[in-house]
Order: structure tokens, then sequence, then C-alpha cells
């Protein structure tokens, strides 16, 4: 079927010409899976059902029919298929209740990603109120700038109650403050949250921060008072951790660096999927069919390094969507909606040239992203790089994890402690 359609979409659809191999060995290795999933699912199908038979059960339990959908991804009317075959009913209901369970652990595993941030959430009745008050959205410009004096005004405080006009410290209540302009990070593009603290001008409150989140405009801060009270309109000193901030602005940019390594590496069908970004690594998951071998591993971790050794400093600039697009090499996720202008991350290469000669071949040994995070002055600050971690989250998906600096020192002095166990462990296995 797929030179078929090659043949009637090519014309549409050129790169489907070039990538007719892939396609057919990715659809050949879908069906294989499939096959072995069948095959896994029907043996675990009729050893349950041996079982309920000899224990005298008509039903087929819930329980045992959602295994087999979220652990073998064995379809439910499959199940009630084999099942009427084999003289049992299927408890839909159960299954259901068995699959409402998964999606409350689901959303709370969600939920506990954004820590504090989960319990607060500005919906559009909260935001339409807002914007009805006159309230304009916050301004965190300043949030790329830890130097930058950001002394803001507090124009709304909301609680699990709603919205109130003062808060007094004691009650241990989480709060979210709304602030004219910011200058704290909230999370977005898979880096995780600023945390520090608003400070009233006066000296007469404190109030600390767990969590930020934007909601439509509005940036939330998330947490507790520990002292003093807040209203609306009082001053604030915003006060971000800012050693936790450099920790995280160096994980972000080396997921760049992994992303070019990678796709030097392995090639041009690598596109990011997803990634995790906080002050201890750099998490980062990637459309490829296989695991990736230790010679592969090891050669991304070299050229990493290789980056670090060469200092190259980090670019950051503010582009027109169009010009940037037009960028040779360039990275960007797909499916992602970018503002215009969108903000230019090149690791080497200053945006201007980049801008001046587009099309350069020069550009294919550099990293040049499209990114709205936080990033270091260079790769030197890297300190050093180790890889951690490469597995599997999905079909077609992998994960690698990246350390920098002390991490990536203790990581590697770990690997040489296990190297130097070995010649021991094979002589005592011979």
């Amino acid at each position: 079927l797929v030179p078929a359609a090659v043949g009637s979409l090519s014309a549409a659809f050129p790169e489907l010409a070039e990538q007719q191999g892939h396609v057919q060995a990715v659809i050949a290795d879908e069906e294989a899976a499939f096959s072995s999933m069948l095959s896994r699912g029907i043996k675990e199908f009729n050893s349950r059902a041996e079982a309920i038979k000899q224990a005298g059960g008509g039903g087929f339990d819930g329980a045992s029919a959602f295994f087999l959908y979220d652990s073998m991804g064995f379809p439910l009317d499959l199940t009630e298929l084999m099942a009427r075959e084999a003289g049992l009913a299927v408890d839909v209901s159960g299954f259901q209740a068995a699959m409402e369970e998964q999606k409350a652990r689901s959303a709370a595993a969600a939920a506990a990603s954004k820590g504090d941030g989960a319990l607060l959430t500005l919906g559009p009745e909260q935001t339409a109120r807002l914007a009805d008050e006159g309230v304009a959205f916050t301004d965190d410009s300043f949030k790329f700038d830890l130097g930058a004096d950001a002394g803001a005004t507090v124009r709304a405080i909301y609680g699990a109650g709603g919205f109130v006009d003062a808060a007094e410290a004691g009650g241990g209540e989480t709060l979210g403050v709304v602030l004219d302009r910011s200058s704290f990070f909230s999370q977005a593009g898979g880096q995780v949250p600023d945390v520090g603290s608003l400070v009233e001008a006066g000296g007469g409150a404190t109030f600390r921060v767990s969590s930020v989140q934007s909601f439509g405009g509005y940036v939330l801060h998330v947490g507790s008072l520990e002292s003093g009270s807040l209203s609306a309109g009082d001053s604030v000193a915003c006060n971000v951790d800012g050693e936790r901030r450099r920790r995280i602005s160096k994980s972000h940019t080396l997921t760049h660096a992994i992303n070019l390594a990678l796709h030097q590496v392995l090639g041009e069908g690598v596109s990011q999927k997803g990634s995790l970004v906080d002050d201890s690594k750099a998490r980062f998951d990637f459309s490829h069919g296989k695991a990736m071998s230790a010679a592969e591993c090891e050669r991304v971790e070299a050229l990493v390094r290789t980056m670090v050794a060469e200092a190259l400093p980090v670019h950051i600039q503010t582009v027109p969507l169009d010009k940037a697009l037009a960028i040779n090499n360039l990275r960007a996720v797909f499916g992602e909606r970018y503002p215009d202008p969108v903000r230019v991350v090149s690791i080497g290469p200053e945006v201007p040239a980049l801008l001046a000669a587009p099309e350069s071949d020069e550009w294919e040994q550099y990293s040049i992203e499209l990114c709205g995070g936080t990033h270091i002055p260079s790769t030197s600050d890297f300190g050093s790089f180790a890889l951690v971690e490469e597995s599997a989250v999905a079909k077609g998906v992998r994960r690698v994890v990246g350390v920098a600096g002390e991490l990536a020192a203790e990581a590697e002095a770990a690997g040489a402690a296990l190297q130097s166990r070995l010649p021991p462990l094979t002589a005592a296995a011979a």
C-alpha cells in the first residue's frame, strides 16, 4: 500500500518519496509490535479466564480487563469478544471504574509536577474578572535578567475561596498573588518555575513563592504568607532564588546542546517530543525507533563535552518569526505556536550573522533554536557533562538525561568506581 500511496500523494508531498523506506520500516515495526502484543494479550487472557473458570466464576472481572488494556495494549472490545467465546461476561463497569482511577492517578502525577502551582488556577471566570476590574496583564519581561529592578505592585490576591482584598500570616493558606510586573519565570516550555519571595516595601510582610504559573497573561505567584499582612495595592520587591535559577538556566542550555548532538549522531529523523528542565538535570525526549547503542551515547556525550571545551557564547535576540524560520538548521518543536516576534537562542554564532546569511551551511554545526526560556552566557559554564540515562518513553520515543557541573563530576566518579569493579567481577564469574 505504501508505494501506491506515495505515488498518488508525492506530487503534493514530495518528501514522501524521500521517506518511503522509513515509512515502510515504521509500518512493518508497528505490525510486528501489534502481533507481539496480541500474542502476549491472548496468553494472559487465557490464563486469567482459566483461573476464573476453575474458581467457578462466570464473569471476567473489570480489573483484569483493565490490566490487559493498560499494561498490554489489549482493546476492551477484543477482551469482550474472547470472553463471550469462553462463556464469560466482562465486568464493563468495573473496567470503567479502573479507568477512572488511572485517570485520577495520572492527574495527581501531573499536579505533583507543578508543586503548589497545582493548588490554585485562574480559569476563564477569574481572568475575565481581573480584566473587567481593569487589571492589566503581568509584565514579566524582567524575568530574563536577575539583576533587573523588579519592584512591583500587588494587583490581586487569590485563595481557595476566590479573590480577597487582603491576607494575614498565620493561617497556613495557599495563596496566589497577581502583580503588575514580575521577574519570576513561570512554568513553561519544560522549564520549572522560579521560587523565592515577595517582600513588602516597608518590610512588614514576606510572601514565600513556591510556584509560578501563567494564566491568560496573568502571572500567579503561588505560596504562603510567612509574616505580616498583604493587601492589593501594596508595593513589593521580587526576590528570585538566583542560584537555583542559574542551575535551571544551565540545564536549559544543556537541552539545546543535547538536541544538536543527537541530530549529529542519529540523523535528521530526530525531533523533540518533550523536555524537563530543572535545577538538577536536563531531560530530553525525542523521536527515535530504537534504543541508542553505547557507542552512540558516548558520541553524544563527547560532542557536548566538545562544546563545553570550546566555551561557545550563547546569543539571544528577538526577531520577526518569518526571518527566524528562514535560518538554516533552526530547531523548533513541531506543532508549537510561537509568538511573532520570537526569541532565537544561538550557541556560537551571533544572531545578526544568522539573519545576514540565513541559508549558510555553516550553521549546520551549531545549536539554533526558538526558545522562551532562560540560559547561561557560555557553554563553559557547564563545567563538565555526563549522559546518565537513555530509556524508552513510548513507542518510537526515547529519553536521555544529562547533568552538568558537580553532578556530572559525581556521575563520572560513580562510573569510574563501577568500572574498577568489573575485572574482579569478571574473574569471579570465570
